[in-house]
């Protein structure tokens, strides 16, 4: 898919214009307004304020009382480039990635995000972002309840040469490192052939607000399904693979395969209720990461995003 001009919705998204300057002081200087904002909005945007780099990124988390966060059980390639500080998900420009709540497949999920633009795109490569308890409410009542009384099944392969390696998405060379953390964090596992790992979690698709008490619809179904994949793809690594042996999928809690149709309908309520902006350089983007979804466009030229993660949410609490 190609970069497509778009044009920019900030609606919801509480919007402040800085006046040039050291972005980590502006943040310092406005961090009860903008917990307010947060708050209120579950989104806010800095714009305005000079261009930095990761350092720079890292004293403006700082400034947003961030514990920044590892990423772990991770589902996709980036690199952590000062502490608590990664690139965006590194996947060609050419793709599009669909709207997710980050590692709502998972047994703990970060509470905020903050991303930052050190670079902006020629074209495309916005971060859309989406209202999940609008979302929730626009999905297909039956679709709703299915999920409500089935919960999904996230199955997910590593290491077949095909998306990450077991020791890429754990960050151990260690197999009993990898154990400790899937008994701990409620996965099953299996190590299979050729130095393999599958992990298969049951999860709830659907998840209540910890501060708001809203519904919200949380989970990664739009992205891990097989329908996420074009087409060729999808029939070509199934026909190597299998159909058990996909980098990532997910089925109804009791492994029956989730109609691609139903997830059709899912993408369609996403697509009613995104909102995106295009990036400036300095662009500061910070959201409730159970209150909004995120995706990215595919885009042309050169793209570096910023992103940082913080308050964790266990399944558990």
């Amino acid at each position: 898919m190609t970069a497509q001009a778009a044009t920019d919705d900030l609606t919801g998204i509480a919007v402040t214009e800085a006046p040039g300057g050291d972005l980590a002081a502006f943040v310092a200087s406005r961090a009860e307004e903008l917990g307010r904002a947060l708050a209120e909005h579950g989104a806010f945007l800095v714009r305005g304020c000079a261009v930095g780099g990761p350092e720079e990124f890292r004293r403006v988390v700082d400034a947003l009382g961030f514990a920044p966060l590892p990423y772990t059980e991770r589902s996709t390639p980036r690199d952590e480039v000062t502490s608590g500080v990664y690139t965006s998900t590194e996947y060609p420009a050419r793709e599009v990635i669909p709207q997710h709540c980050e590692s709502s497949y998972a047994g703990a999920w970060p509470g905020r995000l903050a991303f930052f633009c050190a670079t902006a795109p020629e074209s495309g490569g916005a971060t859309p972002i989406a209202d999940v308890a609008a979302v929730l409410r626009d999905v297909p009542a039956d679709v709703v309840e299915t999920v409500r009384a089935r919960g999904l099944r996230y199955v997910r392969n590593y290491g077949s040469g095909v998306g990450l390696d077991w020791r890429a998405a754990f960050q151990t060379e260690s197999r009993e490192d990898v154990e400790r953390f899937c008994a701990a964090g409620g996965l099953s596992w299996e190590w299979l052939e050729d130095d393999c790992l599958r992990t298969v979690r049951h999860a709830p698709g659907l998840a209540v607000h910890p501060r708001t008490g809203v519904p919200v619809w949380f989970n990664h179904l739009v992205l891990f399904h097989q329908s996420a994949l074009r087409p060729e793809i999808r029939e070509a690594l199934i026909a190597v693979l299998g159909e058990d042996r996909l980098p990532n999928d997910v089925l109804y809690g009791d492994g029956t395969p989730i109609p691609d149709a139903v997830v059709d309908a899912v993408r369609g309520a996403f697509a009613r209720h995104t909102r995106r902006f295009s990036w400036r350089p300095g662009d500061l983007l910070v959201i409730d990461n159970m209150r909004w979804s995120h995706g990215r466009e595919a885009f042309t030229g050169e793209r570096r995003i910023l992103v940082s993660m913080s308050d964790a949410i266990s399944r558990e609490a």
